[in-house]
């Protein structure tokens, strides 16, 4: 049967192309750690405008700073433990929830800020708003570090998961226990699409059609496209997991569900505590939260299909 359990971890430390992204993965998250830190401590560092300056130091942004801070933290703590081997001893849970978590903020921005940069070049004028009371070098150095982040974590996760969980990286479709779909996952799969096309709508109207406030040019509207995309993927791959669609790799399938059930939990919430002066449409409310809900579904439903062993003695151990 296939067993999804960990392999023997015990080994020396890391090697030096893992250390290596360790380090650069560490590295790109100092930049935006240390401005928060100065934020925190009073500072109004890359502040363009007075009203830019107050309002880095309003109560709203100081706590925002707070958990941004604290989340960036979490990063540096996170691909430690994807490189070093006492993070492979870490509970299933402790290891695969940060990192999927992680993927779900930074996947958009890393696949949608090159395509937004391209499109505002085409297009002409700043990627970043007007009048937002930023100078422009915060946000390349921001995003630059996000998207950095999101390499580096992306590449300590893939040899981390190779140590822990080999057999996933060889499975196929018809190895997997056929299994019957709960009764939530169909529809929850249809509500998730629904938020993914509207994303992809908010990504052409901004807040004209009740979107996210502020997302305003090429380069941030590419951020919800990306956002689109990948949560109608991984509704897609979910539901091909569950009815055990085909006979290709499991791979593929596992990391399209993993980003998109990622993005379709986490984005509706940071955008609203994220939103532009706190503006935020009921519809957006409404379709994003219902989105987070059945996203939670759709990644249970999906996790217990790739957990479930084949009764097949010939499949993968």
């Amino acid at each position: 049967m296939v067993t999804m359990g960990a392999v023997d971890v015990r080994r020396s430390g890391p090697g030096p192309v893992r250390l290596g992204i360790c380090c650069a993965t560490i590295a790109a998250c100092v930049p935006y750690l240390a401005l928060k830190v100065m934020w925190l401590s009073g500072s109004s560092a890359g502040a363009a405008t007075a009203a830019g300056a107050a309002e880095l130091l309003d109560a709203r942004h100081l706590v925002g700073d707070v958990i941004t801070g604290l989340m960036e933290l979490a990063a540096i703590a996170l691909v430690l433990a994807l490189t070093f081997p006492w993070g492979r001893r870490l509970p299933r849970v402790l290891a695969l929830g940060p990192v999927w978590a992680a993927t779900g903020l930074l996947a958009p921005i890393a696949l949608g800020l090159p395509v937004g940069l391209v499109a505002q070049v085409v297009l002409g004028g700043s990627p970043a708003p007007a009048d937002n009371g930023l100078q422009g070098w915060v946000y390349a150095v921001v995003y630059g570090g996000f998207v950095a982040q999101a390499v580096g974590l992306l590449a300590a996760f893939v040899g981390y998961a190779r140590d822990r969980w080999p057999v996933v990286f060889r499975i196929r479709v018809p190895e997997l226990a056929p299994r019957r779909p709960g009764p939530l996952v169909t529809p929850a799969a249809v509500v998730v699409l629904g938020y993914a096309a509207m994303l992809l709508a908010w990504s052409v109207s901004g807040a004209r059609w009740g979107g996210p406030a502020g997302f305003d040019t090429a380069g941030q509207q590419s951020f919800l496209l990306a956002q689109g995309l990948l949560v109608a993927g991984g509704a897609v791959a979910v539901l091909s997991l569950v009815r055990r669609r085909g006979s290709g790799r499991v791979l593929p399938r596992v990391a399209v569900a993993w980003a998109g059930t990622g993005v379709a939990v986490t984005s509706g919430p940071t955008h609203i505590a994220l939103s532009n002066n706190g503006a935020v449409s009921a519809l957006f409310a409404a379709v994003s939260l219902a989105g987070a809900v059945c996203g939670v579904v759709l990644l249970v439903a999906g996790a217990s299909a790739v957990a479930s062993p084949a009764s097949d003695g010939a499949a993968a151990r």
